[in-house]
């Protein structure tokens, strides 16, 4: 592959402000107009996209998905089998809703965010913080839960709280969850190859 090939293979996209570089100039930004789903809102979230249609392809177009990315904000989107955007969630991830009920308050101290191995959570713990953590988690997976049960589609789970929330999820919603940590990046490759 020569040069000229390889740069055709860089893309970014990018959720919010842009800042000049010139690096960037020559290289293809990503737009939603780029990506195959129909009815695509202009206000939705350049990522929030990508990670729609990989599920969506990935899965073959068969089903409608449900996307869940567990970042600092939990968002659920939805798309239908035929590919189209159909609507989604929004609402504060887990170490917001630690850091909103830290600042918030004057009686609760600042707990540390999800740990990288799931983190085994009493449903009512009597400590403070462990019943922050506790209460914060078990709402993302009320929420996910609520959406599956309106909208029974493969659930696809990225973000980085994903893997303290996966085994809660499939113990909950005697499902398949797909645990899809580059979600977004395999979405860009599969679009600019």
């Amino acid at each position: 592959m020569g040069l000229d090939a390889a740069s055709d293979l860089l893309a970014w996209a990018a959720v919010g402000p842009i800042p000049s570089h010139s690096s960037l100039q020559s290289s293809r930004r990503l737009k939603l107009s780029d990506i195959s789903l129909q009815g695509i809102p202009s206000w939705l979230g350049i990522d929030r996209a990508l990670a729609g249609w990989g599920a969506w392809h990935a899965n073959h177009n068969r089903v409608g998905v449900l996307v869940v990315d567990a970042g600092t904000v939990l968002s659920v989107t939805r798309i239908s089998a035929n590919g189209s955007f159909a609507g989604g969630l929004l609402a504060a991830g887990y170490g917001l809703q630690l850091r909103a009920m830290a600042e918030a308050t004057a009686g609760l101290k600042a707990t540390s965010p999800l740990v990288q191995e799931p983190e085994e959570l009493e449903p009512f713990p009597f400590e403070t913080q462990a019943a922050m953590r506790s209460g914060a988690q078990q709402s993302l997976v009320g929420l996910i839960r609520q959406a599956h049960a309106q909208s029974p589609w493969a659930i696809w789970l990225c973000g980085g709280d994903a893997p303290q929330l996966l085994p809660k999820l499939q113990e909950q919603l005697g499902v398949e969850v797909i645990h899809s940590p580059n979600l977004v990046m395999e979405a860009m490759v599969e679009l600019i190859s």
